[in-house]
């Protein structure tokens, strides 16, 4: 079985320098599988992610996710970008997923997923649009963040993920989290919904439509319902704190 892990351990926070204009994001470095290439790796371009985050959101979107700590973009990238990101997961060599205490306990979390690096093409260019929308934050309500992570996540039908927040108990690194999805054609009866519970203790259910962006307060409670279909997405975390090396153990 083959562990991942990534940010796991506390790092040191390093608020005073965020993502800026005079600051580019950090990157997470390349894994060993060099010689293995996305399949979309000839035909795309940055360019093909790129997403006016000041024009698709508004002040008041912004104020109503200062108030409500959540909130939802649809149609986020073009159709090159999506089935470009579409066939990138549908390709990769999904691992077992870990909780925080590098256990993995079926029953409260049920997806295989894989950490974003160079290698996969279509999400490192995905990553570089989230660290725009990360710097939009910055700018916009001085969220401190530093860079950005992401992993791609399926889950198999008859699984999902129990209640939980992004931040384990005493943590604070990751300020905030977001979902993209990527299953077209997807309806209430396959389950898989995303809940959330905003900051006024009102409970939200949101559908894993495909190009859709849900982005939420980190301490957010919520949970992934049962799907009962393949479920597929990409988790993205903006954090605060500094670059921690992925790691991908063997077992």
């Amino acid at each position: 079985m083959t562990q991942i892990i990534s940010n796991l351990n506390v790092t040191k926070l390093v608020v005073d320098h965020p993502i800026g204009q005079d600051n580019p994001p950090l990157l997470s470095p390349d894994s060993h599988n060099d010689d293995q290439d996305a399949p979309t790796q000839q035909v795309l371009q940055l360019s093909d992610f790129a997403v006016d985050w000041e024009d698709r959101l508004t002040d008041k979107q912004l104020d109503t996710f200062v108030t409500d700590g959540w909130l939802t973009i649809d149609n986020v990238f073009n159709k090159t970008a999506l089935l470009a990101l579409q066939a990138e997961s549908g390709f990769i060599d999904y691992r077992d997923a870990a909780l925080t205490a590098g256990i993995r306990i079926s029953d409260i979390r049920g997806d295989r997923i894989r950490w974003i690096t160079k290698n996969f093409f279509a999400g490192f260019y995905y990553l570089q649009s989230i660290n725009a929308l990360a710097a939009l934050f910055n700018q916009s309500l001085f969220a401190g963040i530093r860079h950005s992570e992401a992993h791609y996540a399926c889950y198999p039908a008859g699984f999902g993920y129990q209640w939980h927040s992004d931040n384990p108990a005493g943590r604070d690194e990751r300020v905030i989290s977001a979902v993209f999805y990527l299953n077209d054609e997807w309806t209430a009866s396959d389950g898989g919904a995303l809940e959330i519970i905003d900051k006024h203790g009102s409970h939200h259910s949101v559908m894993p439509v495909a190009n859709r962006l849900v982005i939420f307060d980190s301490d957010l409670q919520h949970q992934v319902q049962i799907a009962h279909r393949q479920r597929y997405s990409i988790a993205t975390w903006m954090r605060r704190d500094g670059l921690v090396p992925f790691v991908e153990d063997s077992m």
